[in-house]
Parts: structure tokens; sequence; C-alpha cells
């Protein structure tokens, strides 16, 4: 095996944001190398590591001397802010890098991130930690809707409550809670014909349990 297996093409797949090149570099992976002895969770965490955007990586052994790198990228979908200036996250909670304003995101007011930097996790203080898991939870639960491109703020400053800005609407969430079940009534209201075309305002699901109160304007 360690005659033979010699690992002579590296393939990449699934990469968008980053080239294959860019990609292979970051595996460590030299060709020559012995194919039955790469170590998979050597190469997903380097790559991972290197490489902020890359979420996950699959690495598939291919005999007698191929390697196919199937990559997971993560879009920047909010930014927060830090003692150094703003920075782009997943809905993940991961630090992707430096926000340059060139990248269309959710800007979250009320938490700012702790020694961040690129491919680690958000980290805040102890004091903002509840507020960071119902953004966290909140931030997943539009990703899987298709939400974050209409999303413009999330204001959660508040004692009781967050405030989402979401194209003409605001929509204002209890602080903890499903999500899923309050952007599901949300996504009722709008559907309801109750609410006039092209008039924005304010959806709020903090006054009455399982219920949407529209106030239009400001």
């Amino acid at each position: 095996c360690v005659v033979f297996f010699r690992i002579n093409s590296i393939e990449v797949a699934g990469n968008v944001r980053y080239t294959a090149e860019e990609i292979i570099e970051a595996s460590g992976i030299n060709t020559g190398e012995n194919l039955i002895s790469l170590s998979r969770s050597r190469v997903s965490a380097a790559i991972c590591t290197q490489l902020p955007y890359v979420e996950n990586v699959t690495i598939k052994k291919v005999l007698p001397d191929g390697v196919v790198l199937k990559v997971e990228e993560r879009v920047a979908s909010a930014t927060v802010d830090s003692a150094e200036g703003r920075w782009l996250i997943s809905a993940q909670g991961k630090l992707l890098e430096k926000d340059n304003g060139t990248i269309q995101a959710v800007n979250i007011i009320g938490l700012t991130a702790v020694g961040p930097y690129p491919g680690g996790m958000l980290q805040v203080a102890e004091e903002e930690q509840n507020t960071l898991r119902y953004v966290a939870a909140l931030l997943a639960e539009l990703e899987i809707r298709g939400w974050l491109s209409q999303c413009t703020v999330l204001d959660c400053t508040a004692a009781t409550s967050m405030t989402l800005d979401y194209g003409i609407y605001q929509v204002k969430l209890p602080r903890g809670g499903d999500y899923g079940y309050y952007l599901r009534l949300t996504e009722s209201a709008l559907a309801s014909g109750k609410i006039p075309d092209g008039v924005g305002g304010t959806l709020d699901l903090t006054v009455a349990e399982g219920k949407v109160n529209f106030r239009p304007g400001k």
C-alpha cells in the first residue's frame, strides 16, 4: 500500500468563493503522498481553519490515486460590532472576516464580538450571552426560510423584544421562544390579505400569544 497508492490527482467540488487551488493549498495534501494513510480529519480541520467561509469538508479517496474534496461554503448572513470594527458572521455564528461594506448582511445592533478572529465562533460578554442565543436561533430560522436577503437590521437592544427590519416591515419579536413559530405567524399575517399591499408598518408579535398586531407607518 505504501509503495503503490500515491496521490496523483486532487479534485475540488462545491466551491464558489474559493478557487480549487486555494482549497488544495489549505488542505496540505501533496501529490505523491500516500493515499491510504491520508487523515480525513486533519485535512478537513486544516481547510476549515484557514478558509473561514468553508463550513464542512467531505474527503473521498478514489483508488488507486485520487482524492476528491467536496466543500460546503457558508455565506455572510449578518454583521456584529467589535472593538476593531464590524465583522461578518454566518447564520451559525462563525466569524468570517471584517466587514468592508461590500456584502449585504443583517446589521445586528446590541451584540459586541469579543476577541474576534477569522474562522472562530462569535463570543460575547457574559451579559450578552442570552441575547446571542436568541439571535442565533432567529438567524437559523431566517436562513431556513430564505428571508436573510430581505432583512437589513436586527435591533436587540430592548429588554423584552427584538425588532427585525424585513423589507418595508418591522417585525417585533419576543426575546426567546420558538422563532420558527413566530415567523410562520408573520408569513400567515402577510398572506392573509388583511394588510394593504405596499403599506409598511410594524408586525408586533409581543402583544398577544399566537397573534400578530399590525400598526401601519413607522
